[in-house]
């Protein structure tokens, strides 16, 4: 019974893998064909059938920019930079998105400069290795007999240095730092105000498009932060998380 419940999951699979393939290929094939609202929708089927990846939200944002869906379209190159900080393709095509929709250029942090020369996975791996490389050192050194200051120093050393990429790839990680960032999709954008009332005073207005970061919710209101530090509350209608909940 065991074996045959196997053999059905399997197959199920598989059939999912090869019809997730089916909508893809007919995707491609509609964007090359003009059908570019067609092609996004196949192309939002493709993700939520199968494992998102960062070439797929790249090329439902290039559906939805021919669609003149412009502020999806820079969602979705963001969401594909989240799943690979180094596609330079998804950065250009959100770098002309953004001036699309007429908003600033977004500033450049020492995080960007890391993503753009070293890989995360790199840094983690090297983290991790040397930080338990570091530890097993250190503590043979304060467990052996005789002279140990010297290696246990080193063992300190080499420890401090593992965490201390850790510590820059969980600084660096946009899957953690947009962890609570949102984006306005809202036809119009909408009002960054200082109390969750619509008669309140009026910070900013946010265009369609804008980044901002979501600190709690009451009721039908957000309270957030906008990247230059100004905090106030907004409708949370039109208000879509960058990294889409699971």
């Amino acid at each position: 019974m065991k074996s045959r419940q196997i053999v059905t999951v399997t197959l199920c699979f598989f059939v999912s893998m090869l019809a997730g393939a089916d909508v893809l290929t007919d995707a491609r094939t509609r964007f090359q064909d003009g059908e570019y609202e067609q092609a996004a929708k196949l192309f939002e089927q493709a993700l939520d059938e199968s494992p998102p990846g960062a070439a797929g939200f790249f090329e439902l944002g290039r559906a939805l920019t021919k669609s003149g869906q412009e502020a999806r379209a820079a969602l979705n190159y963001r969401r594909a930079l989240v799943l690979d900080p180094r596609f330079a393709p998804a950065a250009s095509a959100l770098q002309a998105a953004n001036v699309a929709l007429g908003l600033p250029a977004s500033r450049r942090t020492w995080q960007d400069r890391v993503v753009e020369r070293i890989p995360l996975d790199a840094l983690t791996l090297a983290g991790t290795v040397l930080f338990w490389v570091g530890a097993f050192v250190g503590l043979a050194a304060f467990f052996s007999q005789g002279v140990r200051g010297r290696r246990l120093f080193s063992g300190v050393v080499v420890l401090l240095f593992g965490g201390v990429l850790l510590l820059v790839v969980w600084l660096c990680d946009p899957r953690i730092s947009l962890a609570n960032s949102a984006m306005v999709l809202t036809n119009g954008g909408t009002s960054f105000l200082t109390s969750p009332a619509e008669q309140s005073e009026k910070i900013a207005a946010l265009p369609q498009g804008t980044l901002l970061r979501v600190l709690s919710q009451r009721g039908r209101w957000f309270y957030g932060e906008l990247p230059n530090g100004k905090k106030g509350w907004f409708l949370t209608e039109g208000i879509v998380p960058v990294i889409p909940p699971a």
